[in-house]
């Protein structure tokens, strides 16, 4: 990131998204007490352990490099792609740190994990992008956790109040084999028209997929559902990486 575009606008946007992943992270656990940290966390500010916001920005400016591969000239609705980028590896992320008890939460849904809960990080980012995208990186400070707050009420109160709760079983899986479908041919689509995800954007992004892998594999070796999960997340990603072409420097 910081070849393509400087160190001091990346290092701007990093401790930005931090400080308002911090912000968002400690006022949802205090405002919904919906999910907590496993106390095996080490160094707390508020409730949040101190390496989450410190791995969010990584979380956002990773999803924007995807969001430029593979659909560059996208802009408008670029904020609401960089938003379901992020909540597809929310998706990966929460069923295998959820099962390895990394945290919890107060209900079930898919795997383990509340629909709303996968969906939250979405929200956080569609804000965090909006600011981002305009080059002004402070309004992340607010425009993250405003927009995560204002959705997660909006999608509650309007529909994951009263439906998609519980243990959603094997239907949750078929839904999400199906959306990896949708992934996946968008995917085709970008590939055929030349674009594709970089190697240099990949390659550290299949590094932090190698954590949950092997907590995947230490903690769940045997449960179909969960990796069919990673095939469905990773399959899409997969077919998006430019494997052979020539790497921008």
């Amino acid at each position: 990131m910081a070849r393509a575009r400087g160190a001091g606008p990346v290092l701007r946007e990093y401790a930005t998204l931090a400080v308002a992943g911090w912000i968002g992270e400690q006022t949802s656990i205090a405002a919904y007490r919906f999910y907590s940290y496993s106390p095996g966390w080490h160094v707390h500010v508020g409730y949040v352990p101190v390496l989450v916001p410190l791995i969010w920005p990584l979380v956002i400016l990773s999803a924007r490099d995807v969001v430029t591969g593979l659909w560059p000239s996208l802009r408008a609705l670029r904020p609401v792609a960089v938003a379901l980028v992020v909540i597809v590896d929310a998706s990966l992320v929460e069923v295998v740190a959820v099962r390895a008890g990394l945290w919890s939460w107060a209900e079930p849904g898919h795997l383990a994990v509340p629909v709303i809960g996968i969906l939250g990080w979405g929200y956080f980012a569609l804000g965090a992008e909006i600011a981002l995208m305009n080059e002004r990186p402070l309004a992340a400070l607010v425009l993250g956790p405003l927009s995560a707050h204002v959705l997660i009420l909006a999608t509650w109160w309007g529909l994951f109040r009263w439906i998609v709760r519980g243990d959603l079983g094997l239907a949750s899986s078929i839904g999400v084999g199906i959306l990896a479908c949708f992934a996946l041919a968008f995917v085709v689509s970008a590939r055929r028209a030349g674009q594709g995800m970089p190697l240099a954007t990949a390659a550290p992004r299949m590094i932090a997929a190698s954590l949950f892998f092997t907590l995947l594999v230490t903690t769940a070796p045997r449960d179909p559902y969960l990796w069919a999960h990673v095939a469905s997340v990773a399959v899409p990603y997969f077919a998006s990486t430019r494997f052979g072409a020539k790497q921008e420097t």
